[in-house]
């Protein structure tokens, strides 16, 4: 599959270092550099404001998909290409997970949180079949990790689908696993729950 728009989840907040900025913005240029358009959640602030801002400024695109309480704040990002308004969390993420090639997730709050394990589920239920990315600048995801390892460690979660995470602390060298990502075939995703489903009762 050929990667043409990737999804950026991030804070709507800058965070205590300037670091998560700087990345914000390296994200934003090296995918306006190779052609990629920005989907983000149209938000005029924070890290995903970064982001956007810096793929325009560099000759690229963004598309913000926002709920129409937010947008009647007055708080999409003007500078955007696109704009879509929707009614839902529920629509919000379903139009982020049909628009999307690829994911990739910064610094964050809970809704980045919430939006990187929708992603998981769903590439692990087999509903998308799409790369997704973490930047652990400053290993700020390094509790998320832990936990994943753990999760794995004790049978909850398979290797498989803690491979499907792709990690790194460098912007520019995560956007690139993320292009060349190879994923599992389509209709393999069953092997990747690691369940024996002999073992389920019928009834």
């Amino acid at each position: 599959m050929t990667i043409k728009k990737i999804s950026i989840f991030c804070g709507a907040h800058l965070g205590k270092s300037p670091d998560y900025k700087i990345a914000a913005q390296q994200i934003g240029k090296a995918m306006a550099e190779k052609g990629l358009e920005v989907i983000f959640g149209g938000g005029n602030v924070g890290l995903m404001k970064v982001v956007a801002d810096t793929a325009i400024e560099n000759g690229g695109k963004a598309t913000g998909i926002t709920l129409k309480s937010l947008h009647e704040f007055e708080l999409t990002n003007p500078n955007i290409n696109e704009t879509i308004i929707t009614h839902s969390l529920f629509e919000r993420k379903e139009i982020f997970l049909d628009m999307s090639d690829a994911f990739i997730v910064l610094p964050g709050g809970v809704g980045s949180m919430d939006e990187l394990l929708e992603v998981m589920v769903s590439n692990q239920l087999g509903g998308i079949n799409k790369p997704v990315g973490l930047l652990n600048i400053n290993g700020y995801y390094d509790g998320f990790l832990s936990w994943l390892q753990h999760s794995v460690d004790e049978e909850f979660v398979s290797l498989e689908n803690q491979n499907q995470v792709l990690v790194h602390n460098d912007p520019k060298e995560l956007l690139e696993l993320v292009l060349s990502a190879e994923m599992p075939s389509s209709d393999k995703w069953i092997e990747r729950l690691n369940v024996d489903f002999s073992k389920i009762p019928k009834d």
